[in-house]
């Protein structure tokens, strides 16, 4: 079937917006928030409410089938198709596929509405409300391939097998060819003769030699189309066509060798993710994709975890695109309430079945896709209810539809670990391998207990990564670790969050109060920019990575400091303070698996301290200047860095990351704001207003990193955040589109790019 893109043009009433948009579209990030909304701390203070959306769509006189294809909207969408509500989908992350046949009007106009409601409190995070997916009409003729029917996959012994589910309004004869195509080549082919009839599904398989395939992995992540023909028998007329991108690659599990790709075994480097995008919302904006996947890549993850809910399609694709392995989780509740009130709980018993199907049919021909989780944390796994039957029931579903995967589920220790194992044994019996969720201690233990389980850190805290990850790499049936998070997300509202003694102590994990917005505990910040803890982990899991200092406040040396568990030390990149510190210890570290670190402070040496658990630590009475620290090896410099005291903030400095981008409305360019000193240094801790201005395009938002500040989302002041900021922008019209920023007392800045 031809899949016709419908994100331009909607009409849409929501809550504090009446008029047109282009989706993606979240309508709840840019509304005020409320110290008293329904959804609170876990929401991060935003609304909610129902959105409208509205759509004509003209068909054609001739009859055509017609399926409209909602990749994710939050939440409870009601389709609505000339006036007949068709289906109310209650899930908020899961696709839906609606077919519009039997009551569209050929040769007239259509009414296109659908209606979301987010419902709060519905969620542990940020939800995001509306269309904030992809949202596409599938066309066909009366013999088609409608959109989840076929499924590709590699044994490993040089074939690609296919499976195709035709489609028929009539009874005829055709011919199914399908050609595995490299670029413009066709690198194999085979053909088929079906005969299809009117009111029925046919299956048509391929089994089809490929020995010279290049293999899928994370460094190579080739990738190749399957494109396939359906042609009528006598006439040669082409009825459908289809391309199914696919990657050829193996994948095993078991507790002897672990994780193996391609026959290889690997450790899973990775992170869990939530599904917004900072000011952007839940929004799924492929360039704000793009651009967080390339960067955790970068920083050293070769996997995410989606949490806790199915992905949207676009991030599948990039992530075959750029070598990311997935795990693709389904659900955050099963039927006991969690998260809220009006979670998914309440339709769980009428929709968990369609629900698997969806995720499973829709992602199982994507080479990123390494397993399929069937929850995390549900209440019904700590051994308490039916939680085992239910995992046997969902992991049965799952392997209906693609039993070529592992299925797994994460939790963690409720009621006390002395009979955890016991608990929660049948839980994981039906399952091929077993999440936990900050449970690294039990890794051996359990293994002696349950020798054939295979078992993946499916969420650590950053702060005991070090330990976390050395029984990943001495383990075999320890496949990975995920750490919680990799980038920050709203919602969850300082859960992330640490304070000095001063500040009085943190106890567990409770949401803070109005104003945080964000739970704070990513690797990196909601900008997108890189948190000390990430330049740890990556020392940690990678090694050879060249040195970075962190520096704690001499304000706090000698201070207790506590944290919620998810938190990091409160460390920055400076060796600015004021004069009054002068002669005051200041705690240094830099993170690194060299031998020892060479400290100088002005050119003088201070000495060496040798790293412990991979932190190389020296308190340093502060004098303005240039602190070095050196990297040994083996007797050998292996790298270094320096910190300088910089100057008072005189100027922002705006700088685009790419240089251009496309005038489609869709893509974004990304502008770093810098508060620096007349040198150009970014001048740490500066927090100061920033007011952006656009000139050939839109500002589609401009925040800091900030977890908990009261600016606006949507407007075009922010305050910086350690000095940073960041503003995103689209447009509609080719040409120079520039970013100028302002701050009181402060030279303004700006820069331009090309729209194409």
């Amino acid at each position: 079937m031809k899949r016709i893109d419908l994100s331009r043009g909607w009409e849409l009433h929501a809550p504090g917006f009446d008029g047109t948009v282009d989706l993606p579209n979240d309508y709840a990030v840019t509304q005020p928030r409320d110290p008293n909304a329904p959804g609170g701390a876990s929401n991060g203070f935003f609304g909610g409410g129902e959105g409208r959306y509205r759509k004509t769509l003209a068909l054609g006189e001739a009859p055509r089938h017609y399926i409209l294809d909602i990749d994710g909207a939050y939440m409870c969408a009601a389709v609505y198709w000339n006036g007949f509500r068709l289906v109310m989908h209650p899930h908020g992350y899961a696709p839906i596929l609606v077919d519009l046949t039997g009551r569209a009007r050929f040769g007239e106009a259509n009414d296109l509405l659908i209606v979301t409601n987010g419902f709060q409190p519905s969620t542990r995070w940020y939800s995001g409300a509306g269309l904030y997916r992809d949202v596409a009409l599938w066309e066909g003729g009366d013999v088609r391939i409608e959109p989840w029917d076929k499924f590709v996959t590699t044994p490993g012994d040089g074939r690609v097998c296919a499976s195709y589910t035709l489609s028929a309004d009539r009874d005829t004869t055709v011919t199914v060819r399908a050609e595995i195509r490299d670029g413009a080549c066709i690198a194999a082919a085979e053909e088929k003769t079906a005969s299809v009839r009117a009111g029925e599904k046919t299956e048509v398989t391929f089994d089809i030699p490929f020995p010279e395939a290049k293999r899928w992995d994370f460094d190579a992540p080739q990738l190749y189309t399957l494109h396939t023909t359906v042609t009528e028998d006598g006439n040669g007329a082409v009825l459908d066509e289809d391309d199914t991108v696919f990657g050829v690659r193996t994948l095993t599990v078991d507790a002897a060798h672990g994780l193996r790709l391609n026959g290889v075994p690997v450790k899973l480097r990775g992170g869990c993710i939530h599904h917004d995008h900072g000011a952007l919302g839940a929004a799924d904006y492929p360039a704000a994709l793009r651009r967080k996947l390339t960067k955790l890549r970068e920083a050293g993850f070769n996997a995410i975890r989606s949490a806790h809910n199915p992905p949207s399609r676009r991030l599948l694709e990039l992530c075959d695109e750029l070598g990311i392995a997935v795990m693709d989780e389904a659900f955050d509740c099963w039927r006991e309430e969690k998260g809220g009130s009006l979670n998914y709980h309440l339709w769980f018993d009428g929709w968990w079945a369609r629900d698997i199907a969806a995720m499973v049919l829709r992602d199982r021909n994507h080479p990123c896709v390494f397993s399929y989780s069937i929850g995390n944390e549900i209440p019904e796994s700590f051994g308490t209810t039916d939680g085992a039957e239910w995992s046997a029931r969902l992991a049965s579903e799952v392997r209906r539809y693609d039993a070529t995967r592992p299925v797994t589920s994460a939790t963690w220790e409720m009621g006390g670990p002395a009979t955890w194992a016991e608990r929660t044994e049948g839980y994981f019996a039906p399952l091929d391998m077993a999440g936990y969720n900050y449970l690294y201690r039990r890794y051996e233990e359990d293994h002696e207990r349950f020798p054939e389980r295979v078992i993946w850190g499916s969420e650590t805290h950053a702060i005991h990564f070090y330990d976390s990850w050395q029984k990943v790499r001495a383990l075999p049936y320890v496949v990975g670790d995920f750490t919680w998070t990799a980038w920050d997300n709203l919602g969850e509202a300082g859960t992330g969050r640490a304070a000095w003694a001063r500040d009085g102590e943190i106890r567990g994990i409770s949401l803070a109060p109005y104003p945080w917005r964000s739970c704070y505990q990513g690797d990196f910040d909601l900008t997108g920019r890189r948190r000390p803890q990430s330049y740890f982990r990556e020392a940690v899991m990678l090694g050879n990575r060249p040195p970075r200092i962190f520096t704690t406040h001499p304000e706090h040396t000698g201070e207790g400091f506590t944290g919620t568990g998810w938190h990091w030390y409160d460390v920055h990149e400076s060796w600015t303070f004021g004069d009054e510190y002068i002669g005051r210890p200041v705690r240094c570290e830099v993170y690194t698996d060299s031998d020892e670190i060479a400290w100088t402070l002005n050119g003088r040496a201070l000495g060496r301290t040798v790293p412990e658990k991979a932190v190389a630590a020296l308190e340093v009475p502060y004098e303005p200047g240039e602190l070095t620290a050196t990297a040994y090896k083996n007797g050998e410099p292996c790298g270094e860095a320096s910190l300088r005291t910089v100057g008072r903030a005189s100027r922002v400095l705006v700088r685009a990351e790419m240089p251009a981008f496309r005038a489609d409305g869709l893509d974004l360019c990304f502008f770093g704001v810098t508060v620096a000193d007349e040198s150009g240094a970014r001048v740490p801790y500066a927090a100061q207003e920033l007011h952006a201005s656009v000139s050939g395009g839109e500002l589609l938002a401009f925040f800091s990193g900030d977890p908990a500040n009261e600016d606006a989302y949507g407007s075009d002041t922010c305050h910086a955040f350690d000095g940073c900021a960041l503003a995103v922008v689209r447009t509609r019209t080719p040409g120079d589109v520039t970013v100028t920023v302002v701050s009181r007392a402060l030279a303004a800045g700006s820069d331009t790019v090309t729209a194409e």
